[in-house]
């Protein structure tokens, strides 16, 4: 596996990530396990841990970079989610604070 296809996985999963943990469009997957399992499951419980989410999607997808990770099939898509990240983090970082 090349530093490249490495470092765009890791964007990759640090992304999905984010999403799935602490973003407002999956807030409702969420909020569908915590109704349906309960908010002490383990598997609401790791919805809501960037810690405990991060090794299952970092397994998963390491994995498919491992056997894949020079196809376009997935450095396309791992480098708009790399890249969403980034961006991500500049933009909240580097603009004016929003007032509510």
């Amino acid at each position: 596996m090349s530093i490249t296809i490495f470092l765009l996985t890791l964007g990759a999963a640090a992304r999905i990530v984010r999403f799935i943990n602490s973003d407002y469009l999956a807030r409702g997957v969420r909020a569908f396990f915590i109704r349906r399992l309960g908010p002490d499951h383990d598997i609401p419980y790791a919805l809501t841990c960037a810690w405990c989410l991060s090794i299952w999607v970092a397994g998963g997808l390491f994995t498919v970079a491992w056997f894949y990770g020079e196809h376009p099939g997935f450095i396309i898509p791992a480098m708009a989610l790399t890249a969403s990240y980034l961006i991500g983090i500049a933009a909240s970082n580097l603009d004016p604070a929003e007032v509510d």
